[in-house]
Parts: structure tokens; sequence; C-alpha cells
């Protein structure tokens, strides 16, 4: 990977979550090192069996397809710890592979991003 691309999803609303996974994939596709920090208000995104609620979205590919194409290309997908307590969600409830990071660590490991989306 050369350069990292920064990807915060802020919401779990359909627009929010396609159009970050959609940047993220495209970014590991081109080479480009994705890090999708996933905010509070998106935390029930990264719970295992949410993605399946977006899939047969007229016109936008599948979800979990995305999901996994982004890890597979070493895209990371990483939750704010604050997320856990806000939904009451436990380590185990999540996809694999997704990291939990605070702010000031996330801020840290995008130090030197070259593009930041946010949605």
């Amino acid at each position: 990977m050369c350069d990292k691309m920064v990807i915060i999803m802020n919401h779990d609303d359909e627009q929010s979550v396609m159009a970050a996974l959609v940047m993220a994939a495209a970014s590991a596709a081109t080479g480009s090192e994705p890090l999708v920090f996933v905010q509070p208000g998106a935390a029930k995104v990264v719970v295992k069996g949410a993605l399946e609620k977006y899939q047969g979205l007229k016109g936008q590919p599948d979800p979990v397809e995305l999901f996994d194409a982004i890890q597979v290309l070493d895209g990371r997908i990483i939750l704010c710890e604050l997320g856990l307590p806000v939904w009451d969600i436990k380590e185990e409830d999540l996809y694999d592979d997704v990291e939990i990071m605070n702010a000031s660590s996330f801020l840290f490991e995008a130090e030197d991003a070259l593009m930041v989306f946010s949605y």
C-alpha cells in the first residue's frame, strides 16, 4: 500500500453507509490503504449481520462484498471504542477483523493520509 485514505462513517443510513463502503473499496482497488473509522452513530453497521439490511438497494453494489473486498485488499475497518458502550455492543458481536481504537490512536494512524472523506 502506498497512500492512506481516511473514510469516516458517521451515520448508519443507507446513503452514508453505501457511500463510505464504495469509496473505501474503490480506494483499496486502486492501491491506496483505506482507513474506515466508524463513529458511534454508525457502530451498529459493523455488528455481524447488519450489512445484510443494505443488500438489494436499487442501483447499489452488495455491501457485504464491498466490506469483504476492503479487508481482502488490506483496508482497515476501525470502530471508535465509544461505539461499544453506546449501543451495548460486545467485541465478539463485530464482524471479523474489525479493529477497535480510540480517537487519539486513530489520529496517529491517519497522520499521513492524503485524503479524508466523511459520510
